[in-house]
């Protein structure tokens, strides 16, 4: 299903898909529960990047990664790399502040299949996560 201006959450059905959003920020987890939850996808939170990569290697039914970069224990560059070596076919979408070409390139360097600038917009969001669902 391709997105356009029309399409809600609602109107999606990721009712038998699981996301993993990788956050240690509770009120930015808040918006994106709040954004998708209509969709049906089942959320698992992560606090920071080592809790992150213990739910990919118990959790086998996640189909999805949204990763912050900067977090505590572990940032979300070197948790991306090590869940790679996990599961390298699990899409990995990098939410970050990061917008300089440099920082970019450290997003896909690291190993995500692609990047969200802060603040997420709601349509931005739902069209990224569709590509991969």
């Amino acid at each position: 299903m391709q997105l356009n201006k029309k399409t809600r959450a609602e109107d999606l059905d990721w009712n038998d898909k699981t996301i993993l959003v990788v956050e240690d920020v509770e009120t930015n987890l808040l918006f994106i529960q709040a954004a998708i939850s209509k969709t049906g996808i089942n959320i698992i939170w992560a606090k920071d990047g080592m809790e992150a990569i213990e739910k990919v290697q118990t959790e086998p039914s996640i189909n999805i990664v949204l990763m912050d970069l900067r977090m505590p224990k572990l940032d979300g560059f070197k948790a991306t790399e090590v869940i790679k070596n996990i599961r390298n076919e699990l899409p990995v979408i990098a939410q970050t502040t990061y917008t300089e070409d440099y920082d970019k390139d450290r997003v896909f360097d690291a190993g995500c299949d692609a990047y969200l600038a802060k603040p997420i917009r709601l349509d931005a969001l739902l069209e990224t996560l569709q590509k991969f669902i």
